[in-house]
């Protein structure tokens, strides 16, 4: 599904503007060579705030690359219909190559595509991050399948998969790694009998880590230097869906993320099958999984089988509807494909089948025709939208204690200790801040920059300590007169994660065209 858009309009939804403001700051970085970029410098009434640190952007760089050519609002369409198009073909290979069958690869390529909660995710929700991550999971299913079960020569295609996982969006990654080592855990078998497999299983791992480190070596770099807000959300309640909500799906335009009927209705193929060999066996235990997922995010289990320091940074325990639709894709392209085979009324059946995704894309279209606004240009961020950077006041990426109104109330203004200490000819550019101080004493300044690890000032052009103030600010010790500079410049690990993940992503293609270079070489 792709909604073009001739009258530069960006989709309504939830977190349209979040992440279109991320995609803007992405652009400008590309643009006045400051990539890689972490801190959005305007945001919170020019404070800062780290988002990049915290919230990985690597799948957004091509199309912000473009977007300084052909324009923001055709780079962020072009983007939403590559991914689409990539989700297809990424899932069409990953089920031929594990199944061999490209009608079942087809028929799961294009349920899964079109599935219910994938275009709630880039339509209703606009969490265009979690979308994005839809067309990664296909790859880590194959990676998984020959680590596992196929050759485990292979592993690279797990890496891949994975890091582009952990490059796009984090809670779905945090959700995958419990999949993942539960399906382990399932075939610990496999590795027993042969332990070569648990060797590539951890060179993969490893390579995941180095392939990644552009986002995850300074964050973890962050992290460990300081608290955050986003550490007190394992105490909030999370979202689960009440079963008895479910009805309204069908009746009203109102939010509610489902499975979707195309996703259902075709695993009745199941029942007109009547061999019953170990591969029919997978394929129902695929979709018993996807059932058992759909079920843990309902309110019809007692809450202690929900571990609230892992659900309650999630928030919404319904993102595990995108493992539960690519299984039910997978159980549905199988079951369907084995029932075509010689049936004389396949015809309609498949016939059905493309009528209900039709319809199914045409009805959850509905709500659109409906809405009276959407993103023309990024409105001006502001207390009245909460900067677009969430709806709570204690948002994430803010050092503990601080707060969006705290720092809104205490203004854009150098704070010091000493009543006769005069600070001048202010200037500020991006995350930099130049002033003049005259002072007898030996100050303390608090500036309006949020403390984050990689700034540093200088005083007189020599190098002073940075520490966090009381408000989770950036604070200054100042002995002597003179020119004062303080400015984001990053770390070592900040400013040399890029080459990192580059060395490591050659390295792996190297590894998986070894053999067509070396033939190549020897020709």
């Amino acid at each position: 599904m792709f909604r073009y858009s001739m009258f530069t309009l960006v989709s309504v939804g939830h977190d349209a503007a979040f992440h279109y403001n991320r995609f803007l700051i992405l652009m400008e970085a590309l643009k006045n060579g400051t990539f890689p970029t972490y801190i959005d410098s305007q945001a919170i009434d020019n404070y800062g705030y780290a988002s990049n640190l915290f919230y990985p952007n690597f799948t957004f760089i091509p199309f912000t690359l473009i977007g300084n050519l052909i324009g923001v609002f055709r780079a962020y369409q072009l983007m939403y219909f590559v991914f689409t198009l990539l989700t297809g073909l990424l899932t069409y290979l990953s089920v031929y190559k594990v199944f061999k069958n490209k009608y079942t690869a087809y028929i799961s390529a294009i349920l899964y595509t079109f599935c219910l909660y994938r275009l709630q995710d880039y339509f209703e929700r606009a969490a265009i991050a979690e979308a994005i991550t839809f067309t990664f999971l296909p790859i880590v299913f194959w990676g998984l399948y020959e680590v596992i079960k196929g050759d485990c020569r292979k592993w690279y295609i797990l890496t891949i998969g994975y890091s582009l996982f952990i490059l796009t969006h984090l809670l779905s990654t945090l959700l995958l790694s419990i999949i993942v080592t539960v399906t382990l855990l399932i075939f610990v078998k496999d590795f027993i009998k042969e332990p070569k497999r648990i060797l590539y299983l951890i060179l993969a791992g490893c390579f995941t880590v180095l392939c990644s480190a552009i986002f995850l070596f300074p964050f973890f770099e962050q992290t460990i230097s300081d608290s955050f807000n986003y550490e007190t959300f394992s105490n909030y309640p999370f979202v689960r869906i009440a079963a008895k909500e479910l009805p309204k799906a069908l009746l009203s335009y109102s939010f509610l993320p489902s499975i979707g009927i195309t996703l259902i209705l075709p695993l009745i193929a199941r029942f007109f099958i009547s061999r019953k060999d170990k591969m029919i066996r997978s394929i129902d235990l695929f979709s018993i999984a996807a059932f058992l997922i759909i079920i843990y995010t309902s309110d019809l289990l007692p809450l202690f089988l929900y571990p609230n320091y892992i659900f309650g940074r999630t928030q919404f325990i319904w993102r595990l509807f995108e493992f539960s639709s690519f299984l039910l894709a997978l159980s549905c392209g199988y079951y369907v494909t084995n029932y075509l085979k010689g049936n004389t009324k396949s015809f309609f059946f498949l016939s059905g089948i493309i009528f209900l995704l039709f319809a199914s894309i045409y009805l959850n279209s509905m709500p659109y025709k409906h809405a009276k606004w959407g993103i023309t240009n990024l409105p001006e961020r502001g207390t009245s939208n909460n900067f677009f950077l969430g709806f709570a006041d204690n948002i994430e990426y803010l050092p503990i204690p601080a707060t969006v109104n705290n720092l809104v109330e205490r203004g854009n203004v150098i704070l010091k200790k000493h009543a006769d200490t005069e600070i001048y000819n202010i200037k500020r550019s991006r995350s930099e801040i130049v002033f003049e101080i005259n002072t007898i004493h030996n100050e303390i300044i608090e500036l309006p920059l949020t403390y984050y690890k990689g700034y540093y000032a200088y005083n007189n052009k020599e190098t002073i300590d940075i520490q966090k103030s009381k408000n989770g600010l950036i604070e200054i010790p100042i002995n002597t007169s003179g020119s004062v500079k303080v400015k984001f410049e990053g770390t070592f690990i900040q400013k040399n994660s890029l080459y990192i993940t580059l060395v490591a992503f050659l390295t792996l293609t190297i590894y998986a065209f070894r053999k067509k270079i070396f033939n190549k070489i020897q020709s």
